[in-house]
């Protein structure tokens, strides 16, 4: 979807704040395992999955930083 047509007496104005694709952030926290250098992703999702593969990359030696409350800074070392 490329547009959304929104009829009506008044225009609209602001933002909206979207948070980062999942299916975009678990290969890149996966690619953590493969470098020796820290690795920041910024506007990470807060589902459970990604919670989960975080649980199972902090057993794996990866010292996990989170940032902020939604989509902040997370860093990877």
């Amino acid at each position: 979807m490329d547009r959304i047509r929104i009829h009506g007496g008044q225009r609209l104005n602001g933002t909206i704040p979207i948070s980062g694709a999942k299916n975009a952030t678990l290969p890149l926290m996966i690619a953590s395992l493969l470098t020796d250098k820290t690795l920041i992703l910024d506007n990470v999702p807060r589902l459970a999955d990604v919670n989960l593969l975080q649980r199972i990359l902090g057993n794996h030696g990866v010292d996990i930083m989170v940032n902020g409350k939604r989509g902040g800074e997370t860093q990877y070392d």
